[in-house]
């Protein structure tokens, strides 16, 4: 059985994450609820929430282009640790365009959203993530030409 994830090609989760990481940052009022007052740090959670799956999609991509190898951890950590960099940036960029207040909360929450990304993948994510490609991957075209040592 192919896997779709495999059919998808190295570098596009990223780049897609990526555009949604600019338009999120960068929109006047991106989901169309300037309006809506739900509690105070909805901000935060959002950020939050944003790059955690930021980093989940930057690290899987990782992982699929290790494969049939794991991925290290400390790139992985890197990777997470770029993400959370990238909100800085994202905040920062933000400032200097708009004249956005800057506000440190939003940082941390982007960078503890990172942080428990890589924490839930490593611990929780990799090894059911590698065995449903490991096994779709010996099926796969694109590594037909690799052979089974006996």
């Amino acid at each position: 059985m192919k896997s779709f994830i495999l059919s998808i090609p190295k570098g596009l989760p990223t780049a897609i994450m990526l555009l949604v990481v600019f338009y999120f940052t960068f929109a006047e009022n991106p989901l169309g609820v300037n309006a809506l007052k739900v509690y105070p740090h909805m901000e935060q959670v959002g950020h939050f929430v944003l790059y955690f799956i930021a980093a989940l999609v930057f690290i899987f991509d990782y992982a699929k282009a290790r494969l049939p190898h794991h991925s290290k951890v400390n790139q992985e950590i890197g990777i997470a640790t770029a993400t959370a960099a990238l909100s800085f940036l994202m905040e920062i960029a933000l400032m200097q365009k708009t004249g956005y207040n800057y506000d440190i909360s939003n940082v941390y929450a982007a960078s503890i959203g990172a942080l428990l990304a890589f924490l839930f993948y490593h611990f929780w994510l990799l090894h059911p993530f590698r065995h449903y490609l490991y096994h779709s991957i010996q099926h796969h075209w694109r590594y037909q030409h690799r052979k089974k040592k006996k």
